[in-house]
């Protein structure tokens, strides 16, 4: 898989050092695959791992992290979205698509 928006991701997590290390891990996980499905991604990766409104979403660091991304399997393609910290994803209504399009983007 290749992930688009590098530079976007360094820059999220820049506040969050202690979340470097378990970033480094998912960016190899997402090297080392070519995942087809968010199954494929739950028996491989993590069974934590969740989609909502078309986002698919990465526990981090314990689940201390949310790392919000697009996949396009066909293409293997990862667009990062979001990085946020467990507060601030509960603070999401992931019930109300408008307000996570708006919000995630």
């Amino acid at each position: 898989m290749r992930l688009i928006s590098k530079k976007k991701l360094e820059s999220a997590i820049e506040p969050y050092p202690d979340a470097q290390s378990a970033i480094a891990v998912w960016r190899k996980a997402i090297k080392d695959n070519d995942w087809e499905s968010l199954e494929e991604i739950r028996q491989g990766y993590s069974k934590s791992v969740d989609q909502v409104c078309g986002y698919t979403i990465f526990n981090i660091k314990g689940n201390q992290y949310r790392l919000i991304v697009k996949i396009n399997y066909t293409t293997k393609i990862i667009y990062f979205k979001k990085f946020l910290s467990h507060a601030e994803y509960d603070k999401i209504k992931w019930n109300d698509e408008d307000e996570v399009k708006q919000k995630i983007g």
